[in-house]
Order: C-alpha cells, then structure tokens, then sequence
C-alpha cells in the first residue's frame, strides 16, 4: 500500500473470517471443487510457519538473502529515512513472504505470484530464495495499486460518500 506505519498484527479469529472473506470473493472467478483437474486452492501459512522455530528460519531462509539486498529495496529505503523508521517485524517481513513463495513453489509447484506494485519487493524476494535455495526460476507479475482522484489507496472503505472517487488511467 506504500504506507509507512506497521502492519497491524491480527488475531487469528480476524484472519479466519478475512480468509473466508477472500475465499467468497474468489469464488466468483475461481472453481475450488477438488473433484476437478486443477482446481483453485486456498492454503494459509501458518500451516507451514507454525513449527517453524525463529533459529530453523534464520538458518533456513536468512542465511540466503544478505541484508545488503533487503535494504536495497525501496520500501525499507523510504522507511529508514522516514522519522518513525522501520521495526524488525517490518524489515523481515519481505523473508516471511518470501519464504512464502518459496514453499508454494517446492510443494505446490506454484511458479508465479502476482500481487500489487505496493509488493514487488517482497515477491522477488521469493524469487530470489527460489533461485539461491534450490538453482530454479520463477516470476513476479505486478501491477500498480488502483488510486482514488487524490492519490490514495482504493479501500474497502471507499465510497461516493466518503469522496472515493477512483482515478482512471489509460494509456499503452
């Protein structure tokens, strides 16, 4: 989103209900059935992460990406010379995603994340853990937040009432 406060930490009931949320919504577009070749899947990470000891990480995932290539991201850049900074949660935060990517691709074979222009730092990220841990190639596919008339973020939130107009943009 380009924000520059800390993500808010949820519980697990809020994410429960964000990903039955998320799941509605996908419906609309995507077939979950099982029974069918190539059905659309939901997994959550915790699946993954919850055994997954802060050591194992640092060992496992932290050792192949150099900080030298986490802070050359722009978003950390910005943070770091933001007045309020970057936290240890924000700053890791591209390896958790990043090791996300990497166990969709070693166990459901997933070669592709797309995601909003807000994340390209934490999706190469992905990539990059990919490439170093196991010599494979995968790929990013971005594209830019949709904007409100005055430059912010599209929400939820957003309505005619609240002034949400959203921005168009045309062109090649």
């Amino acid at each position: 989103s380009g924000k520059s406060e800390e993500r808010n930490l949820l519980d697990e009931n809020t994410i429960l209900l964000n990903a039955a949320g998320v799941r509605k919504q996908l419906e609309k577009f995507l077939d979950f059935n099982p029974s069918l070749p190539h059905c659309a899947e939901m997994v959550n990470n915790i699946d993954w992460f919850k055994n997954f000891t802060f050591l194992d990480f640092i060992r496992d995932v932290g050792k192949h990406i150099t900080v030298n290539y986490m802070m050359a991201k722009d978003s950390v850049k910005r943070r770091l010379e933001g007045e309020t900074g970057i936290s240890f949660t924000e700053f890791t935060y591209q390896l958790v995603q990043g090791y996300d990517f990497f166990w969709l691709y070693k166990n459901k074979h997933c070669k592709l994340q797309m995601g909003g222009s807000d994340q390209w730092g934490n999706i190469v990220t992905g990539t990059e853990l990919i490439r170093r841990k196991l010599s494979k190639e995968a790929f990013a596919f971005t594209c830019p937040l949709i904007t409100k008339a005055d430059g912010g973020i599209v929400s939820s939130d957003v309505s005619k009432a609240k002034g949400g107009a959203i921005k168009t943009v045309t062109g090649d």
